[in-house]
């Protein structure tokens, strides 16, 4: 039985070793060996257990009856240009339950928590080079708003920003 809820803090840590397998297997090829290498479960706790107490992120687990199989990470905008808007930092699914609509279920509750937060547009980044979620989020209504670039570990790569309005409030 699949269910979404919110973690719990104690539930940061598996969070963090989740995303981190996440990253490796998904950017093996797009990223630098050496950095996907260098990523520490415990310096992304870290992080996240800081967004947590703030109160400035929230954190989806998806479960599979015991066994996590996504996670999410969503709050206010850290993104330059559009820190008014809602932020989806993160959303990652075990490659073996991708195109099962898991992935569509956990973006949907993720909106409609930004959603009851108050937040009028939704805005995401990601590696453009992730052929996948680019497409997963142009499939969902989120429209390319910027290009940057992302310095992860020697290297710079290029940073796809998207944004959508929120339909689900009137404003």
């Amino acid at each position: 039985m699949i269910s979404i809820k919110n973690a719990a803090r104690d539930e940061l840590y598996e969070v963090s070793v989740f995303l981190n397998l996440c990253w490796k297997a998904e950017y093996s090829g797009l990223v630098e060996p050496d950095f996907l290498g260098d990523l520490s479960d415990e310096k992304r706790h870290e992080a996240l257990l800081g967004r947590f107490d703030e109160g400035t992120s929230d954190f989806f687990v998806m479960r599979d009856g015991d066994e996590l199989i996504g996670a999410a990470a969503f709050g206010k905008s850290y993104t330059g240009g559009y820190l008014e808007d809602g932020e989806i930092s993160a959303i990652y699914l075990r490659r073996d339950y991708i195109g099962k609509g898991c992935g569509h279920a956990l973006f949907t509750k993720i909106e409609e928590a930004l959603s009851a937060k108050g937040y009028s547009y939704f805005v995401l980044d990601v590696l453009s080079g992730n052929v996948r979620a680019v497409d997963f989020y142009k499939k969902h209504g989120y429209e390319i708003v910027d290009e940057r670039s992302v310095k992860l570990g020697e290297r710079e790569y290029p940073l796809t920003v998207f944004r959508k309005k929120n339909l689900l409030i009137k404003s």
